[in-house]
């Protein structure tokens, strides 16, 4: 009987945890639909440099691993992370309208697109957390 007590009790326990996670990762997915509004006016000004420090400020005030900002091919236009500056990511050509977690690689990575207006897709945004 008490092993059974104990068992419900690591059930109830871990259950909590993951509707705790749950909430995380809706909350950063939430964070992320408002990233991605409030990036473009800045992308709208077609300053890759003035975008990229913009993404440097969110991703410091944020605590992201990286952020990056993405043309409608994947074509990365402006990032925290250098080494994929002028590289196509298959996967942010493929941004939902909503932003979407996922995790890959041990790192929690959040994908958006970018759209003006309700309908005209600007581009594609990329939070990667640890």
């Amino acid at each position: 009987m008490t092993l059974i007590v104990i068992f419900l009790l690591m059930i109830t326990a871990w259950g909590g945890n993951m509707r705790a996670n749950q909430a995380k990762i809706a909350e950063i997915e939430r964070s992320v639909d408002a990233l991605s509004e409030a990036i473009e006016p800045t992308v709208l000004n077609n300053d890759p440099a003035r975008l990229s420090r913009t993404l440097l400020s969110i991703a410091e005030a944020g605590k992201y691993k990286s952020v990056t900002y993405s043309d409608n091919s994947g074509k990365v236009i402006a990032t925290t992370d250098q080494v994929r500056l002028g590289k196509t990511s298959e996967a942010m050509a493929k941004s939902p309208q909503k932003a979407k977690a996922t995790n890959e690689n041990g790192s929690i990575v959040v994908r958006r697109a970018v759209i003006l207006a309700g309908d005209t897709r600007l581009g594609n945004i990329e939070v990667i957390l640890n």
